[in-house]
């Protein structure tokens, strides 16, 4: 892949060098925006997209469709798409501004899930390799297109 792009999604105040850095809350970031608005980008614009506790704000069922069609949206052929997340298994999980939660079963979910097909929404994952480190999940998934 050329011209590597990478994007920091829901970074907060964790701004990596090298990352277009996104979050709604202006931490002197790149990009302040509410991903649910979508992600201001083209199709097929970034090799990596790299998220670390913010998946578990985006609420389940349609609003988790559309983030991860958004996300597969703006990936390339062959990106990967790193999620960190609290495990389910965790009380760090549950924490009241959580509104879904993950586990090794929903990463399985989203990959195998017809329904999304049926609903209209479009992405296609492959788990690449997935571990849990502490009261972490740690998932790094292809873009398959």
């Amino acid at each position: 892949m050329s011209d590597f792009k990478k994007l920091n999604l829901g970074c907060g105040s964790q701004h990596f060098e090298g990352y277009i850095n996104m979050d709604k809350d202006d931490y002197g970031q790149d990009v302040i925006r509410n991903a649910l608005r979508g992600l201001p980008f083209d199709d097929n614009t970034f090799d990596e997209v790299y998220t670390a506790h913010f998946m578990e704000h985006i609420p389940q069922g349609e609003d988790l469709y559309f983030m991860l069609s958004e996300i597969w949206r703006v990936c390339a052929n062959g990106a990967k798409f790193i999620i960190i997340v609290p495990h389910s298994s965790t009380q760090l999980a549950f924490f009241p501004d959580h509104l879904s939660y993950w586990n090794e079963e929903v990463l399985h979910a989203i990959v195998d899930d017809p329904y999304q097909k049926e609903k209209g929404h479009k992405y296609n994952f492959k788990i690449l390799e997935f571990e849990r480190v502490i009261y972490e999940l740690r998932a790094t998934l292809e873009v398959i297109k």
